[in-house]
């Protein structure tokens, strides 16, 4: 039953997932693999230290992230991609990140969000490629005139799971 046990909120989730990871795993043993986790939690936490924002989850080697205005969740995103960019590209760390968000309302269960935006968030996350940030239609929809020039459009593409395309925006670094 949604109301006072599972309110809905309004934002944008966010998902990472490092790229290659499982392989990396197997290569490198799960003490390593574990210290990359490690080191994506901290750089995360440092961009949304004292934003209205949290970490919702960890999943395996992703996460789930939500923000409370689009605007906000636009400005995280891009400086995490270009953050984990400059960290990749260094050599400091050792793989790529694809990220995906979406903006609407999600039910909160108990710490956890459910609901459609946040299966759309997944979904476009699995779109992205290595360093490249998708973001849905509705994102720069109520981001309105604050939205990023560096967005390109990539047009409405196919969703698992979805009936409808949905428009996405690319954001990478190079």
């Amino acid at each position: 039953m949604i109301g006072a046990d599972h309110p809905v909120v309004v934002g944008s989730v966010l998902f990472t997932d490092l790229v290659g990871f499982t392989e990396y795993n197997e290569a490198v043993g799960d003490i390593e693999a574990l210290r990359v986790l490690d080191e994506q939690r901290s750089l995360v936490d440092g961009h949304l230290d004292g934003q209205d924002a949290r970490l919702v989850k960890e999943i395996g080697d992703g996460l789930m992230i939500w923000i409370g205005s689009a605007v906000g969740a636009l400005s995280i995103a891009t400086c995490l991609l270009e953050a984990f960019v400059g960290i990749h590209t260094s050599g400091t760390f050792p793989l790529a990140v694809r990220m995906g968000m979406h903006h609407g309302e999600s039910i909160a269960r108990g710490d956890d969000l459910v609901g459609q935006t946040v299966n759309v968030a997944a979904r476009i996350s699995a779109l992205a490629g290595p360093g490249e940030l998708l973001v849905s239609q509705e994102l720069l929809a109520a981001c309105g005139s604050h939205a990023q020039a560096s967005l390109r459009p990539v047009g409405p593409v196919l969703v698992k799971g979805l009936l409808h395309p949905v428009w996405l925006h690319r954001f990478a670094t190079s």
